[in-house]
């Protein structure tokens, strides 16, 4: 549910108290602005859209996504705008030099996260690393999942796992043939396929399985992710307690969280019952390393918490197979709806490995030019977090010559960047991988965000994606069911913190024949 789809429900009650509010206030917010307006501030603050007393500039987001409401709020107001929500001043950035700014330059200063209820609440009191304010915690954390789940030492594992379960999915999709011209539900497909490489290397086991209790696991992610969101409590300090009760948020919340900590609590559990010492550590998934972990200090002296542990999981739970997936199904609708570009990838993957072989390699994507040009299109023009995970200021400090303040908020609209016609040219909309051959990356795309805070699956990340794709082209042919044509595939949006695809990727496959 959308933030401001709150509003919506509000009892009557409660709205006439809200707007006596609004009156009540009104007087204080017009005297301050009147007292600053007197007295000029000696700072260069940036650029800000007009804004309403206590609600900021909410009303201005309404009835559209965020990402493009901001987009186009850039437009009129450049590349550093302030922009108020409710009590929470935001730094909107909308180009690749001050993206660079925020994710390099000054990336100290804004490498923290601003506070949220619900984030506190789904990341076990801050003990993550996507959601938790910067601390010798949280980077002793990142150490820990990039060195044991991320690292090359976990790498070969990672490879046979893809390998073995690219295999599965490309028998399964075989069997799907008969009878002809059926329509798979590919967004099903990689949410298996993903959820079990995932499962497998980090936890060992197969989880493919759902919960004997419960919603699925797909539920019991989707409403994390739904959740990580924010409230409209966070953004109203002086009665986000009582809007977030009122609303049903609250009892969503902690529903929520109790589903996703029973399904965590399952997996550490296995592991606990599971006490078998391997001889080689290479073959320890990730928890049995982090219960470990649990019991002795690590090379830094840290021990881990069993909320330090749960909140790991989390985040391989939410951040590695969502974010994924999603990109996943923009990469096959944007190559199935724009046929030039799928039978050129085709050739490629097709002259590359020629008919001789029974499956692809992870090897043999490495020399696929194309293909690496094909998902680099994808992340460009549907990054899968549109406007990434805020960065919070922590100091005064001036971006593009303004000033920002302690507590500030940086949204950086990595979708508007990767759309901007003054840096990608009038065809910025247009899906060209092309546009890669000559094109060298700074931040003109930032999809796994920077500095600090970048994704630490940012290098593993588009290795799945480009072995899958490889593998789907290779022995099939796509087209899209019913009789539509392949260019008229329905490409709407939503969502708030992750951008999916509306409607579900349904294709039908035709197995490739070679010619003799």
């Amino acid at each position: 549910m959308k933030i401001f789809t709150i509003f919506t429900i509000f009892p009557s009650w409660l709205l006439v108290t809200l707007l006596a509010s609004l009156f009540f206030i009104f007087y204080t917010f017009l005297h301050i602005n009147l007292k600053s307006k007197n007295n000029p501030s000696i700072y260069n603050l940036p650029p800000n859209p007009p804004n309403l007393p206590i609600i900021g500039n909410f009303h201005q987001l309404l009835g559209k996504p965020r990402h493009q409401a901001l987009w186009q709020l850039s437009k009129q107001y450049g590349p550093v705008l302030q922009f108020q929500m409710g009590s929470k001043p935001f730094l909107i950035i909308s180009s690749p030099i001050m993206a660079k700014q925020i994710l390099k330059t000054q990336d100290h200063i804004f490498c923290s996260r601003p506070f949220s209820k619900a984030t506190q609440r789904i990341t076990y009191n801050y003990s993550d690393i996507a959601f938790s304010p910067q601390s010798h915690h949280r980077r002793e954390m990142r150490k820990i999942l990039v060195s044991d789940l991320l690292g090359p030492k976990r790498s070969r594992v990672f490879n046979n796992v893809l390998v073995t379960e690219i295999e599965t999915m490309v028998r399964e999709l075989a069997l799907r043939l008969r009878p002809p011209n059926v329509a798979v539900n590919l967004n099903e497909l990689f949410i298996a396929t993903v959820k079990e490489v995932v499962c497998k290397v980090a936890f060992g086991g197969d989880y493919r399985r759902q919960p004997v209790n419960g919603p699925s696991w797909e539920v019991v992610v989707d409403e994390a992710q739904e959740m990580l969101g924010g409230s409209v409590g966070d953004f109203f300090p002086w009665a986000g307690r009582v809007i977030d009760r009122v609303s049903g948020w609250s009892r969503r919340m902690e529903r929520c969280f109790t589903n996703l900590d029973a399904y965590i609590e399952t997996v550490i559990d296995d592991h606990r019952k599971d006490q078998r010492v391997e001889d080689d550590d290479d073959d320890k998934d990730f928890v049995h390393v982090l219960l470990e972990l649990s019991s002795e200090d690590n090379d830094s002296g840290y021990r881990l918490t069993k909320e330090d542990i749960k909140a790991l999981i989390m985040n391989v739970l939410t951040g590695g197979v969502d974010t994924t997936v999603v990109t996943l199904v923009w990469a096959m609708s944007e190559i199935v709806r724009n046929v030039r570009v799928m039978k050129k990838l085709q050739t490629e993957i097709r002259n590359h490995t020629g008919r001789r072989k029974q499956k692809l390699d992870i090897s043999d994507i490495t020399e696929m030019t194309y293909l690496k040009m094909v998902v680099k299109e994808t992340f460009r023009i549907h990054p899968p977090a549109p406007l990434l995970i805020p960065h919070e200021c922590m100091s005064h400090c001036q971006v593009g010559g303004y000033d920002v303040f302690p507590g500030t908020s940086a949204l950086i609209n990595a979708w508007g960047i990767g759309r901007d016609p003054s840096v990608w040219g009038e065809n910025a909309g247009e899906f060209y991988p092309e546009r890669f051959e000559k094109f060298e990356v700074d931040f003109e795309m930032v999809p796994f965000g920077g500095g600090r805070r970048s994704c630490p699956a940012m290098n593993s990340a588009p290795v799945t994606i480009e072995f899958v794709i490889a593998n789907l082209l290779y022995g099939f042919d796509w087209e899209v069911p019913n009789g539509v044509k392949n260019e008229d595939l329905n490409m709407e949006d939503e969502g708030t913190l992750i951008l999916r695809k509306k409607v579900p990727l349904c294709l039908v496959p035709t197995k490739y024949k070679w010619k003799d």
